[in-house]
């Protein structure tokens, strides 16, 4: 059976794809198209990430967080607010962001 984690939809949708941690400004120019991008919280200075993203979620937030509010704007599925349990998916690791039911799913190990 996959692991599921469960947060709250702040941006519907469904997206598949490798995750990419910003764990800082750093980590930034290491994110490629298509990637999901996973983070503690987002901050204002990733605009960019958000159009390159399939996808976003976060171990903090609400519906009014920045992660929710730019997913909103650009059109791509978040799940926020999934707590400490999301630090378990490693970079390379392929899932299946279900903003529609507010969950990730893993369906793929590191490649």
């Amino acid at each position: 059976m996959a692991k599921e984690y469960v947060g709250i939809s702040a941006s519907e949708g469904r997206a598949e794809g490798k995750v990419r941690w910003i764990l800082s400004a750093d980590d930034v120019t290491s994110f490629e198209v298509g990637e999901i991008l996973l983070a503690k919280m987002t901050s204002p200075d990733w605009g960019e990430l958000f159009q390159k993203a399939a996808a976003v979620a976060t171990e903090q937030g609400g519906m009014l967080c920045h992660a929710a509010i730019v997913a909103r704007e650009e059109g791509i599925p978040a799940v926020v607010g999934i707590g400490e349990e999301l630090r378990e998916i490693q970079n390379g690791t392929v899932i299946v962001v279900d903003a529609d039911e507010g969950k990730l799913v893993v369906v793929g190990g590191i490649p």
